[in-house]
């Protein structure tokens, strides 16, 4: 965490500088005169590592009148260390107090130790914000209410109108909410993919019984494609039968249109031939015709010529 210096004895306030990075600004920065870690000391900052530490307290004390066994503030799980820890009979749990934004893959991480060491659950008490649904956690408006009524605002979940689990639209007491846990009636679990909330045993049963229903639905109509889809690819496979005997009856019909025009080729050459047949002939009619017409008239000049002798020998007797 950085924090610029405005003089040799002024400091910038650390819980201030991180609220204005993660956008959160509560106006303009004040500076003190001495820091200690990270909390500086301010009035804001005091105040809200006290608000935080009774908060702490007051969940310990309510874990331990809710029947558990065992309840202590600033434990340590192995070298793990964590802000409540309590114990019921084999059940062990963690509850983290935050008070301000959690980083996510940090605080998986987190609950990732804890249950490597043997934590059955983590609760993470936090702000309200867009990662109170990403993890076990609830999320709480005011961290300094009027007689200790902490109230949880985000985090919890109620079966809807189609049984799924919704997000409570009023706030819920966190005195009711650590006697469900405690008791065994309260857990976290996903409402969708990404995901979840806590809600009683109740809420989850008919969560489950809707997701079951819809699980069927959505079965029996998977089922109805399945049968569709069998119809679709019997009648694909009549199609495709059909249209292989089009084909066959093409490549016949191919087969036969090849052999007529081989038919018609020879056909055709033969008609070829037959018309050069014709055409000579008709040349040898034409030749002959013209051949008789020049007898003919040698024919007719000589009996003109054989009259004309013949008349003129009985002209001269």
């Amino acid at each position: 965490m950085r924090t610029k210096r405005l003089s040799e004895t002024q400091v910038v306030c650390g819980r201030r500088a991180l609220l204005d990075e993660l956008g959160i600004s509560e106006g303009s920065r004040r500076a003190v005169t001495e820091r200690t870690g990270y909390g500086c000391g301010c009035p804001e900052c005091a105040a809200n590592q006290w608000n935080t530490q009774r908060l702490e307290h007051w969940i310990c004390g309510r874990l331990t009148a809710a029947g558990a066994d065992e309840a202590e503030v600033d434990a340590q799980i192995g070298d793990i260390p964590v802000d409540i820890y309590w114990r019921r009979g084999d059940r062990r749990c963690v509850v983290e107090v935050r008070s301000g934004p959690l980083d996510i893959t940090a605080a998986r991480a987190h609950r990732k130790r804890l249950q490597a060491a043997g934590i059955d659950d983590v609760l993470w008490v936090c702000p309200q914000g867009f990662w109170v649904p990403l993890v076990p956690a609830v999320g709480i408006a005011d961290f300094a209410p009027a007689a200790a009524d902490y109230r949880i605002d985000q985090g919890m979940l109620t079966a809807g109108e189609t049984g799924f689990a919704a997000p409570v639209r009023g706030s819920t007491e966190l005195r009711d909410f650590l006697e469900g846990w405690v008791s065994g009636e309260m857990h976290w679990g996903h409402a969708d993919l990404t995901t979840g909330g806590w809600s009683d045993v109740g809420t989850w049963e008919r969560h489950t019984a809707a997701q079951a229903a819809m699980i069927e639905h959505q079965r029996t109509e998977l089922r109805d494609q399945r049968v569709e889809l069998a119809v679709s690819r019997q009648a694909v496979r009549d199609k495709q039968r059909l249209v292989g005997r089009l084909h066959n009856r093409i490549d016949r019909a191919g087969v036969n249109a090849d052999a007529e025009a081989i038919t018609m080729a020879g056909l055709r050459s033969e008609l070829v031939a037959q018309q050069r047949v014709a055409a000579s002939l008709r040349a040898s009619i034409g030749r002959m015709d013209r051949t008789l017409n020049q007898w003919q008239w040698l024919t007719c000049c000589a009996m003109l010529l054989v009259l004309t002798v013949m008349v003129g020998a009985m002209v001269t007797r």
